[in-house]
């Protein structure tokens, strides 16, 4: 009983340190998503300002107001992009590698308690029906039990060399 115990503290652990791996990689989608979007809106801001006022005479002033907006849209898809391929390192893997081992020594466990309990109980429906016989003939069993040391007397008896 204590080894499954501990197995199934191995494979609770297992499970904490994969929703943590999991966290940390939202966690950083989530800043590196919400760092893109401050990025917008500062590009749309700043660099467009600038951009404008860079663009604004050679290109007219429309046409340097929409180069600098696609400059920005540009560089905040391409780190949407960055933050959505973000994956969890080894340590996911190794931990549900732990936590597999785990349910397998878990399962195995279980099936030889299975085992034992099914030996229980065919002792237990043997004594059943001896009991069953020896109630129906109690004259038997009692016959049995006091014949054998009686024999076992008698043939020791008989069997002294007499002196």
């Amino acid at each position: 009983m204590e080894s499954i115990v501990r197995t199934m503290r191995i494979i609770w652990r297992a499970e904490l340190l994969i929703i943590e791996a999991k966290l940390n990689v939202a966690t950083k989608r989530i800043g590196a998503t919400a760092f893109a979007g401050l990025i917008f809106v500062f590009g749309l801001a700043m660099l467009n300002v600038a951009g404008f006022f860079a663009l604004q005479e050679p290109w007219g002033p429309i046409y340097a107001a929409l180069g600098v907006a696609a400059a920005d849209f540009l560089i905040a898809i391409l780190l949407v992009l960055w933050a959505s391929r973000l994956t969890t390192g080894p340590e996911l893997d190794l931990a549900r590698d732990v936590r597999d081992a785990g349910l397998q020594e878990l399962e195995a466990k279980a099936e030889d308690i299975q085992d034992e309990v099914e030996a229980v109980r065919d002792e237990l429906l043997a004594l059943k029906n001896s009991l069953v016989s020896f109630s129906r003939n109690p004259l038997d069993g009692t016959l049995n039990s006091l014949l054998t040391p009686l024999l076992t007397l008698l043939i020791k008896s008989l069997s002294k060399p007499k002196t």
